[in-house]
């Protein structure tokens, strides 16, 4: 017994040195295997050894049905593939998962086994290395089967895909640098850093550039870590800039490993044959990559910006020009929505005239700067624009008066604005300086359309007022006796218009009635009731209200009732004469009567 011990004491001794003095991008050429223990059929009555050398250091069996070895020296074998590798890195020890290292350690030796199966073509339905029992419906008391396939499975995956060898690039669309919409700094393209494998550090640095230069993240913050599939830019200052072209080069490193596994095989036959085993410590080969990328930048631009007043908005249409000290023209262009840039303006002092204005705008005053070596510079013109205000008021109380149809056309006859009034002016911008008429061409009903207004607009930026006046209608309705020809109260009239429709009712009094802005057309004064005494008129009196401001009179007349003399003779007057005389002849016989017996 005391001699087996001090076998696999030598064993685990051989073991540890082999693998301290391996360095981290070799496998070990030789290794040996120490003491084994055996675990008990956890799945389907199958059972298998635990096998660690000295350090700790495990190994697993290839070959479930050959012998079990015991301090055996083995060497080196070969590379054993990616699958493998899968299962080792993430079997036990690497990681855990029943949190049992028994149960752990036998799903990673199952695994081995059920994966050689399948890369020999040996279906979970059928018995190779492991049974079929083992890999479907065998006793699995502890629910270990589940995360042996699942190895299985992953395995599969990483022996299509290869051991991946670790690799990095930084890449973007262009190697200028831009200046920012404020001119404070320039920026480059996106750049993009993307790495495959088993990274372990990621790192991107300024080689050289201008001072301030920095690397920043889509927020203008500071970068100054990185990792696979950031998106970041180069930034520099433009007040760091002191020469007419600048360079920026950055450049990225990185390391990564191979974390791959190797098969051993035995050294001599004196144990007989045994099985082939991996060692389940990843062999670690360092790999080095990077890259870099170069920006160029120019820094000596002079930005001409010609906004509008109000919105700060790039102003197309102006015609501008630069002369220099002498009065000479040296640039002159048309503005338009972008901002006009001149590169490589010669050192100097400089003056910024507006020629032409835009349509509707105001020309700015003249702008002088300076432009000085290494340095940008911008100069900023603002426009002002015309501002009219046209006025609709009612002659009477000189407020705004909705309803009227207006037009403003230019010296040639075209129209240039058309709206209806309302009760508030009409506000018009950045109409062209010049010569223009205001017409009415639809009054509001009951008014009168205005005479043509003409006007000027002027190149000012302050607002221009244009007031158009409008008159009404006036009417006098009189109601008069034929004969007397004087006013007559107590006749019912009625004004209605060609449509029929009822537009006024009264009384007549002993005054006119007197209407105010009757919509202009014709009319008819209709008699429905007469006065006392006088017959009703019955033919309408027809009159038109004309667009005028005068005052326009219409007359109703009525005729009075005259009583006729009735010479006809009647049996009732007869009638009324006989009672006369019967009821007098009554009377005197009553008379003479009392006289006698007096």
């Amino acid at each position: 017994m005391k001699k087996t011990f001090k076998k696999i004491f030598l064993a685990l001794v051989v073991i540890l040195f082999g693998i301290t003095n391996v360095s981290a991008a070799s496998a070990p050429s030789n290794v040996t295997v120490g003491g084994s223990k055996r675990y008990d059929a956890l799945v389907a009555g199958t059972f298998w050894n635990y096998k660690t050398s000295s350090d700790g250091t495990y190994f697993y069996c290839l070959d479930h049905h050959s012998g079990t070895p015991y301090n055996q020296p083995y060497k080196l074998a070969g590379e054993m593939d990616a699958g493998f590798a899968y299962i080792i890195q993430n079997g036990y020890p690497h990681k855990s998962f029943k949190g049992n290292k028994k149960y752990d350690h036998y799903i990673t030796q199952g695994a081995i086994h059920w994966y050689i199966d399948r890369i020999n073509g040996v279906s979970d339905n059928k018995s190779g290395k492991m049974t079929k029992s083992f890999k479907t419906t065998g006793s699995d008391p502890y629910g270990l089967r589940p995360y042996m396939k699942t190895l299985v499975e992953n395995a599969l995956k990483a022996r299509k895909t290869g051991y991946v060898t670790p690799s990095g690039s930084i890449t973007t669309s262009s190697s200028k640098l831009n200046i920012s919409s404020d001119k404070s700094y320039f920026i480059s393209s996106p750049i993009t850093l993307k790495a495959t494998g088993s990274i372990k550090s990621l790192n991107v640095s300024i080689v050289s550039g201008p001072t301030g230069t920095v690397l920043v993240d889509g927020n203008g913050n500071k970068k100054t870590s990185f990792k696979n599939g950031d998106v970041f830019y180069v930034k520099v200052p433009a007040s760091s800039l002191n020469a007419l072209t600048a360079t920026v080069k950055i450049n990225m490193t990185g390391q990564g490993v191979v974390n791959k596994v190797y098969k051993y095989v035995q050294a001599s036959n004196k144990n007989g044959k045994v099985q082939d085993v991996i060692l389940a410590k990843p062999i670690e080969k360092s790999v080095s990559f990077g890259g870099g990328l170069t920006f160029n930048l120019s820094t000596t631009k002079t930005t001409i910006s010609k906004v509008d007043i109000t919105t700060n908005k790039e102003l197309p249409g102006a015609t501008l020009t630069i002369k220099d000290a002498n009065g000479k023209v040296v640039a002159s262009w048309v503005s338009t929505s972008e901002p006009h840039v001149i590169d490589a303006l010669p050192a100097g002092k400089y003056t910024l005239e507006e020629t032409i204005a835009p349509d509707g705008y105001v020309r700015a005053n003249s702008i002088s700067f300076e432009v000085v070596d290494g340095k940008a510079t911008t100069v900023t013109m603002k426009d002002d624009y015309t501002k009219l205000k046209i006025s609709k008021i009612d002659i009477t109380t000189e407020k705004e008066l909705p309803g009227a149809t207006l037009v403003i056309k230019d010296v040639n006859g075209k129209v240039i604005d058309e709206w209806v009034s309302t009760d508030e002016a009409h506000y018009i911008e950045k109409i062209k300086p010049g010569k223009y008429t205001l017409e009415e061409t639809i009054a509001p009903d009951g008014y009168i359309r205005a005479e043509k207004i003409e006007f000027e607009v002027l190149e000012t930026g302050d607002v221009q007022t244009v007031t158009m006046v409008d008159d009404y209608t006036k009417v006098e309705i009189s109601k008069q006796d034929v004969i007397t020809k004087s006013e007559l109260p107590g006749a019912k009239l009625k004004i209605v218009d060609e449509e029929g429709n009822t537009i006024e009712e009264w009384v007549s009094t002993d005054k006119p009635q007197y209407f105010e802005k009757l919509k202009v057309g014709k009319y008819k004064i209709v008699e429905v009731e007469a006065p006392d005494g006088y017959v009703l008129a019955t033919e309408p009196v027809e009159f038109e209200v004309l667009e005028t401001g005068e005052k326009q009179v219409s007359v109703i007349y009525n005729t009075p009732l005259t009583p006729t003399p009735d010479t006809a003779f009647h049996v009732s007057t007869l009638v009324y004469i006989i009672a006369i005389v019967i009821g007098g002849m009554g009377i005197g016989m009553i008379y003479l009567n009392s006289k006698k017996n007096a």
